[in-house]
């Protein structure tokens, strides 16, 4: 595992070098590759004790993340629906991979919290995009932020999920707050009002994210 952990993070410091110095080529190849690491990753997890359920989908899910970054990479508004349909089906996925049975009654007062912050996201973008002439895109981003959500949501309601040891809990809540924040980064950044170093904040985030959530599949605490 540590040979494979660490040959992922040189794949994503490779990145973040080429995403901080604005070399298109070296992200092109260091982007998808990182994740290619991440799904390795996870394989090399379940060779150890590891919980089967979450793995397959999860592994599933870092599978649609890397489409996702690949259509993500393309020049126009194609590659950003395709990009977005990705992305949500890789939420899908780690939903069910958290979720083999439902979530237990007291684990729900975590979700407005999740929903408020989603909800503010949500609300600011949409409101940009009625006003920038780009409404055909509010409902995908609504679909998009109802999975976002959930997985959230899911991800914290390991708390009270007793078969989850502190290591597994910890690491899935950092992955998912992190993807959500970078998320958050990239819809702000895109639609509501781009700010300094934002690509740098929403690639370190998205790949700590994914790292955090390849982790939690070990049973290891």
């Amino acid at each position: 595992m540590n040979i494979a952990l660490a040959a992922t993070w040189l794949l994503a410091f490779a990145d973040w070098f080429a995403v901080a110095r604005q070399n298109k080529t070296l992200e092109y190849i260091f982007k998808p590759a990182t994740l290619l690491g991440v799904i390795a990753l996870a394989f090399v997890l379940t060779q150890m004790p590891h919980d089967e359920w979450q793995a397959r989908w999860f592994i599933l899910g870092f599978v649609f993340s890397l489409l996702g970054d690949i259509f993500l990479m393309l020049p126009n508004t194609r590659g950003f629906i395709f990009g977005l349909g990705a992305f949500l089906l890789a939420h899908v996925c780690y939903i069910v991979g958290l979720n083999p049975t439902l979530p237990p009654f007291n684990a729900f007062v975590v979700l407005l919290p999740c929903a408020l912050v989603v909800g503010f996201i949500e609300w600011r973008v949409i409101s940009s995009l009625r006003a920038s002439n780009h409404s055909s895109l509010i409902v995908p981003v609504i679909g998009y932020g109802v999975a976002m959500l959930l997985m959230v949501f899911s991800a914290w309601a390991t708390l009270f999920r007793v078969e989850w040891n502190e290591t597994r809990r910890a690491f899935v809540i950092l992955g998912a707050t992190l993807f959500l924040i970078s998320d958050g980064m990239l819809a702000w950044n895109r639609f509501v009002k781009p700010f300094g170093a934002a690509k740098l904040g929403i690639i370190i985030t998205y790949h700590l994210g994914q790292i955090a959530l390849a982790l939690s599949i070990s049973e290891i605490g």
